[in-house]
């Protein structure tokens, strides 16, 4: 009786995308090493109107890490939900933006010396929130964001510009935890 197995048998399947028209866009990303795993799904969809758009998003990432540290075993894993809304409309001759995140991440550290019978658990549960702003009129746009995470205090930033010419910008940046910045760039292309 002969073998019916032919080794790379398999080679010939076609994994290209498929053109689909979806009623949702966004990504699937698996990313795995020796110690570290990640998976992430991002959902999101657009709604177009007279008066602009609005995309609500959702997303879901778990990461996983195992590694030794000297006679310990350590092995992390956190779950991170995403939600988030952005939206532009124009009122005029002034293009608005906005938008909102927030996300919630449950974290869990094991750790255990097997040589000692010790373990140790390190659950921990985390926020995190932006909500930024941003207009456009002509040369000149500003934008401006506050970030806070859990354990700290917020960050708030913004950016006043302008541009210049045929690829010049000037702009001047703040924060709320350093002093401001003036720079500006020009872009050639030849």
């Amino acid at each position: 009786m002969e073998n019916d197995y032919t080794p790379g048998a398999f080679a010939d399947i076609n994994l290209r995308p498929v053109d689909v028209d979806l009623p949702i866009s966004g990504g699937i990303r698996y990313n795995a090493g020796p110690d570290r795993s990640k998976a992430e799904i991002d959902i999101n969809k657009t709604f177009q109107g007279d008066f602009g758009s609005i995309t609500p998003s959702i997303g879901y990432t778990d990461e996983r890490s195992n590694y030794s540290d000297g006679p310990a075993d350590i092995s992390n894993r956190a779950n991170t939900i995403r939600v988030g809304v952005d939206g532009e409309t124009s009122l005029g001759p002034v293009d608005l933006q906005g938008s909102a995140m927030g996300s919630r991440t449950r974290s869990n550290q094991n750790v255990s010396i097997p040589e000692y019978n010790q373990y140790f658990n390190n659950p921990n549960v985390g926020t995190f929130t932006k909500i930024g702003v941003g207009a456009r009129m002509g040369l000149f746009d500003f934008n401006a964001s506050r970030q806070k995470r859990t354990g700290s205090d917020p960050f708030y930033s913004g950016t006043v510009g302008m541009n210049v010419g045929r690829g010049g910008r000037l702009e001047y940046s703040d924060t709320n935890v350093g002093g401001p910045t003036i720079g500006f760039n020009y872009k050639m292309e030849f």
